[in-house]
């Protein structure tokens, strides 16, 4: 059986791709329920009413 693989053990392993999510959705985040919300900022919560300005 031969190696089709022609990295070595001592190549360093791939990199990760980067991306994903933004690093803060803070100011998406209800105060009193902890419910992100779909835009920032946010007058009042989808889930528990509360007013943004509560926060």
């Amino acid at each position: 059986m031969s190696d089709t693989n022609p990295r070595q053990p001592s190549d360093p392993a791939p990199a990760e791709p980067e991306g994903g999510d933004a690093a803060c959705w803070l100011d998406r985040v209800c105060a009193a329920c902890g419910a992100i919300q779909d835009t920032a900022p946010f007058d009042r919560c989808q889930r528990c009413g509360a007013d943004a300005e509560d926060r």
